[in-house]
């Protein structure tokens, strides 16, 4: 019997015993969907806080706020609870927000965060898997801390935070529930994501994506995570980038992953570097321009899209194959998927969405690491693969 059809036949009996006995163990980790928005460039996860309708809420992983809403709309909730100044979740939360001398005062003052957004509480329901498999139909719902703003009647972007921050959701879950410190994404890429969605990790893998019959964390590689601990920024150390035979140091900075930004931003004298080295690579007819992009491609003018290898701290090659660094503008026209940052930005380079997308990446918080298993394609599957419910 082929190892394949072994593994979807074992999968159905570990499906079994989830919905069985499911009660008596302890779920492996929250398996949440993530949606792309092709016509934003931006990765929206799909959420109820209480009673109130789902909405779509967009994916910052370096976001600091928890959960960023309205708060007119979030009042509406009929398990809406402010977070009052001198409590505790207010002290655990903001222990430097003053509170006013006078009792009475101090029991009206809602807790503000850090940013001065409002703090309050309300109930966050999620999916979850016992086995890494399986996505179940049922959602485990968790009073946890979130924000919310005063400011313009609807906010244009409501954002959820992963930031590596103790108000963060995911610090949130596991520390409730004691799960290992890690979150993973899988992000879903423009073409795959019109069929089945990407998703977030929250908690212990094993991650799988059939019809690989692998837990995906077994062809990761690894590199330290760096930076502060204040802004809860996911940074790494990339050491070079390698074309062909071509070799681009970067001089200084920590580079850092960001799901807000659609495309890899490069400092203008390396985003000049790799133009270079990636034109003289490559065995494709060149095309004008388009912008934001400087550099495209007619797709019908043959093959040879080289690799470009992200060398880094420790020796690990993130690689970037075409389908992550060549982006359709339209039927006959691809460009390549970075973008020029300016001469002074804050980081030398910003991995954005793009080139994550179809790739599993794993945040171990506990060890300081990233792990990625660069592109899911060329193990015949990816982020946007269908996951059966014990509920059908």
């Amino acid at each position: 019997m082929a190892p394949r059809v072994i593994f979807l036949l074992l999968s159905l009996v570990f499906l079994y015993l989830a919905n069985t006995s499911h009660s008596l163990r302890k779920f492996q980790s929250f398996l949440h969907p993530i949606y792309k928005d092709t016509a934003k460039n931006i990765y929206t996860i799909p959420l109820s806080i209480g009673s109130t309708s789902s909405e779509k809420f967009v994916l910052d992983l370096n976001g600091a706020a928890p959960l960023l809403q309205n708060c007119p709309t979030a009042a509406k909730s009929t398990t809406y609870h402010p977070i009052r100044c001198g409590s505790t979740r207010c002290k655990y939360a903001n222990p430097n927000f003053p509170c006013p001398n006078n009792v009475i005062a101090k029991k009206r003052t809602v807790c503000l965060s850090s940013d001065n957004s409002r703090l309050f509480r309300d109930t966050v329901p999620l999916l979850y898997t016992f086995n890494g498999v399986y996505t179940r139909d049922s959602e485990m719902s968790s009073s946890l801390t979130l924000t919310c703003t005063d400011g313009a009647p609807a906010l244009k972007q409501r954002t959820i935070g992963l930031a590596n921050t103790h108000l963060s959701i995911p610090s949130q879950l596991i520390s409730m529930y004691q799960l290992p410190h890690k979150i993973a994404l899988c992000l879903p890429s423009t073409e795959r994501s019109q069929s089945h969605n990407g998703d977030l990790w929250i908690g212990k893998g094993e991650y799988y994506y059939l019809p690989y019959d692998k837990d995906v964390s077994k062809i990761f590689a690894s590199t330290p995570l760096i930076g502060n601990g204040k802004s809860g920024e996911y940074l790494i150390d990339v050491k070079s980038i390698q074309i062909g035979a071509k070799t681009v140091p970067i001089p200084y900075g920590a580079t850092k992953i960001s799901t807000l930004a659609p495309y890899t931003v490069f400092q203008t004298s390396l985003y000049k570097a790799l133009l270079t080295a990636f034109t003289e690579n490559i065995k494709i007819a060149k095309a004008p321009a388009v912008k934001p992009f400087g550099a495209c491609f007619y797709s019908n003018g043959g093959r040879g899209v080289p690799v470009i290898d992200l060398v880094l701290s420790g020796g690990a090659k993130w690689r970037i194959y075409g389908s992550n660094s060549l982006v359709k503008v339209n039927k006959n026209v691809v460009c390549l998927g970075f973008v020029d940052g300016g001469v002074k930005p804050k980081y030398p380079i910003v991995i954005g969405g793009f080139q994550m997308e179809d790739n599993l990446v794993e945040f171990d918080l506990e060890a300081s690491k990233f792990s990625f298993s660069s592109s899911l394609l060329l193990h015949n599957t990816s982020c946007s693969v269908q996951r059966l419910s014990p509920f059908g």
